[in-house]
């Protein structure tokens, strides 16, 4: 890919992604700089509705912060073991690719064949960060400790918002307290995910299906070094045919694929046009044909009806389910995320404040210093694997 062709195609992502750099910049003075990299504006907003929840319904949050506990040690476990799984394939299968990535809206990260659009992802990601900080202030509110501010902050281009008590009052609290409130961002967002699953299934889903006729199967992702890239096929293709089988949906897709192996050539039709692909092994099972697409399983469709409102309310209950759809994937990759054992991410204080609850002060933070690092090193590998390997094939 030329700097010309990033260019072109990544314009508005860099105008986007400029534009904040350069605001922050000039209002710098506003912001309180850490590390020469970390810009923090802290304002009051949202704190006196923090103060309304958590005091009016102090026991229900509560409860609901208890739970949290639990819940955010079953994650921890969870994406930690699902971490090391994943490094365990990278090291053991050679085809493998990396389920962890950055995401970053209107940025394909290396490796990662999912894209998330610029302004609903970035719309989906305020959403998702709110509830969890928001979540944060109203468990400490109702437990009795002040929220000292709220804001935004940026590192580099990427925006985040962080809710601050008062650490010292935080730290002298009881065990119990500190895990539900560090629980709290993570479960909220688990449970945002839950509440909009249903929503897209049963509400948006059916209105949609309604409103459109199937087509046939959406790219959404394309897997670098594999036969799908070099035969030419791009994210947002429709696929229609698979060796002269017409394909409508998701599920006939998958099918067709099933029944190929590997080292055999599949005719696919996508957007009218025909490629010949011939297919490798699959990283999971040698046996299997492996082409290296990801498919949406929602279908591609047109509309039933050809008139403009049609048209535009069909627009905007697709954006809208689009929207809740990404809700849903970054509500719980960064829930998740924020349960790893490692530094000042919510699962990491969880972890210290055990540490030093089962060892002592000094022993329980030796301790949490190591897990952070051995952590810290085995997410770098799992999201930098594609550069990783690049590397060593160079090399070797």
């Amino acid at each position: 890919m030329t700097i010309q062709t990033i260019l072109q195609d990544y314009k508005w992502v860099i105008l986007f992604y400029s534009t904040i750099i350069l605001l922050v910049f000039i209002f710098r003075k506003k912001f309180d700089i850490h590390s020469k990299f970390l810009a923090m504006y802290r304002t009051k907003i949202g704190i006196k509705l923090m103060d309304k929840i958590g005091v009016k319904y102090a026991e229900p949050v509560k409860l609901l912060g208890y739970i949290g506990i639990g819940v955010g040690y079953v994650g921890l476990v969870a994406i930690v073991y699902m971490l090391l799984m994943n490094l365990y394939n990278l090291l053991t299968i050679p085809e493998a690719t990396s389920a962890v990535s950055l995401v970053i809206p209107g940025i394909r990260m290396p490796g990662s064949p999912i894209v998330i659009p610029l302004i609903t992802g970035w719309i989906a990601l305020f959403i998702v960060i709110l509830v969890h900080e928001f979540s944060h202030g109203v468990v400490a509110r109702a437990h009795k400790l002040k929220v000292k501010s709220s804001g935004i902050f940026f590192l580099g281009p990427l925006m985040g918002a962080f809710v601050e008590p008062s650490e010292k009052h935080l730290r002298k609290s009881s065990d119990t307290v500190q895990y539900s409130i560090y629980a709290a961002g993570p479960f909220s967002n688990i449970l945002l995910a839950l509440i909009c699953i249903p929503l897209l299934l049963y509400v948006f889903t059916p209105v949609i299906g309604v409103m459109e006729d199937d087509i046939g199967v959406k790219l959404v992702g394309i897997t670098e070094g594999y036969p799908a890239e070099k035969a030419g096929l791009q994210s947002d293709m429709i696929i229609t045919n698979i060796n002269g089988k017409d394909i409508t949906n998701f599920q006939e897709f998958v099918t067709e694929l099933n029944e190929v192996s590997a080292n055999e050539t599949v005719i696919l039709k996508a957007d009218g046009s025909q490629y010949s692909l011939d297919t490798v092994s699959d990283p999971k099972n040698p046996k299997q044909g492996f082409i290296g697409v990801l498919a949406s399983n929602k279908p591609a469709t047109r509309l039933t009806n050809d008139a403009i409102y049609f048209k535009v309310i069909a627009a905007v209950i697709n954006w809208f389910a689009g929207l809740i759809g990404i809700i849903v994937v970054l509500s719980l990759g960064i829930g998740l995320a924020n349960l790893l054992p490692l530094g000042p991410v919510d699962g990491g204080r969880m972890l210290q404040v055990s540490l030093e609850k089962i060892k002592g002060k000094v022993r329980g933070n030796v301790m949490w210093r190591n897990v952070s690092i051995a952590t810290l090193f085995i997410l770098l590998i799992n999201i930098f694997w594609p550069l990783i390997k690049s590397i060593s094939n160079l090399i070797f």
